[in-house]
């Protein structure tokens, strides 16, 4: 990547940074002023009185006015791609739905079937897909249909994954931006330039979020945030499952999952649990394990620094045993299994 190239992502990365940290203090004077505000002390969310839930609109600005600049600075060079240009459009199109969402409640069954819908556009129209597993169970080569239908389903299931651990205060912004880092670092070892300045321009915004959104948070990101958020790490996810995360060219999509562990095993445990119990999987409650930590006397944040330093330690397994993607499957997640029952246990003991 030459210094003309990389000077430009500095700059999307201050544009969204910027734009970012100035719209979150407006969003919360006109939330409060409109009375646009959230209890979160129902469902999932864990947090005294009402506070304002429309911090994703202040995020989706900050990114999308920082692409509207790399569009302008980079036309006639290739890097404004039609894959480019439909993650934009699909990522507008849940930010529409999150506003909706948290103005007047849609329900989960429309949420979930618009989710499918951009799914579809991704991986039908712009080739976003999972077209290998590598070696995984022995598996390389998927069939074309299974790779459409599998990775429309990785798409919708991170949207969910991602959206319901916006329950305490820094979460969903602190995982975001783990995330959004590592997949950056990935695509700038392959010099996949337009998909590095992509992720540190959400990473940007997300910093301007964090700012307002760390303990004790003055305004969370919403349906509005982490729709689209959800949908651009399952983008990442997928394509940085097909690049090599080495100079020996070896392929990992245990590393793109291993990556997005804490929302990937949470929601799988939860919806499970919710299942057993002859409920929606989409109803809320307080079986996260972010409320498990809370419950064994953790604050907001030492939950939020535990959470994110068990998915490092367990990404840089992952990428150890990279060589041996079956191997660092079962070695993952049996790890993550007993970390994320841990609290469970604990929680018993102390009763």
């Amino acid at each position: 990547m030459d210094y003309w190239l990389m000077i430009n992502a500095i700059i999307i990365f201050i544009i969204a940074f910027a734009l970012s940290s100035i719209c979150v203090p407006l969003v919360i004077k006109i939330a409060i002023k409109k009375r646009l505000l959230g209890e979160y002390g129902e469902g999932r969310h864990v947090h005294k009185g009402y506070v304002p839930r429309l911090g994703g609109v202040a995020v989706f600005i900050g990114f999308f006015l920082s692409q509207i600049y790399f569009i302008i600075s980079h036309q006639g060079t290739g890097h404004v791609s039609q894959t480019y240009l439909l993650l934009l459009f699909s990522s507008m199109l849940l930010f529409l739905l999150g506003v909706l969402d948290d103005l007047v409640d849609i329900g989960a069954n429309l949420k979930f079937c618009i989710q499918l819908v951009v799914g579809l556009i991704l991986v039908w129209q712009a080739d976003v897909r999972i077209d290998s597993f590598y070696g995984l169970f022995g598996i390389s080569t998927l069939p074309l249909w299974f790779s459409y239908l599998f990775s429309i389903t990785v798409i919708a299931f991170f949207i969910n994954a991602y959206n319901l651990i916006d329950g305490i205060d820094s979460l969903s912004s602190s995982i975001g931006m783990y995330v959004l880092f590592c997949f950056g670092l990935v695509f700038l070892f392959n010099n996949s330039y337009v998909d590095s300045v992509i992720a540190f321009s959400v990473f940007g915004a997300l910093l301007g979020f964090w700012l307002y959104n760390k303990p004790p948070a003055r305004i969370f990101m919403g349906d509005s945030g982490t729709l689209s958020i959800g949908l651009i790490i399952a983008y990442f996810a997928i394509r940085a499952s097909n690049l090599p995360i080495d100079n020996h060219g070896t392929h990992s999509p245990v590393f793109a999952m291993i990556v997005l562990v804490y929302p990937v095993i949470d929601t799988l445990r939860v919806f499970t649990k919710r299942i057993l119990k002859g409920v929606s999987p989409f109803t809320p409650d307080k079986n996260h394990i972010h409320h498990l930590l809370l419950d064994l006397g953790c604050s907001h944040g030492k939950a939020t620094i535990i959470i994110v330093f068990f998915s490092a330690v367990l990404s840089f397994v992952a990428y150890m045993l990279k060589s041996f993607p079956t191997i660092a499957f079962f070695t993952t997640v049996a790890l993550t299994v007993f970390i994320s029952f841990l609290p469970s246990i604990l929680l018993r003991k102390k009763g």
